[in-house]
């Protein structure tokens, strides 16, 4: 994970795919998947540490502010 702004913008290099994900500062998370289709997020919690937006996951310590 890349944290460019925190709570705003941050990408998951996965292999040679990378998930960008944007937030309208309003509640709304978008995901761009690598072939640039734009889709609206749901983040969720899941294990212990794992943080979800609609099945995409990512597990570990993470920055929320």
């Amino acid at each position: 994970m890349t944290i460019q702004r925190a709570g705003e913008h941050w990408w998951l290099d996965v292999g040679q795919q990378r998930l960008e994900f944007r937030s309208d500062g309003r509640g709304q998370i978008s995901l761009i998947e690598p072939t640039g289709v734009r889709r609206v997020v749901s983040p969720r919690w899941a294990e212990p540490q794992a943080l979800c937006w609609d099945g995409v996951c990512a597990k570990g310590e993470f920055p929320l502010d």
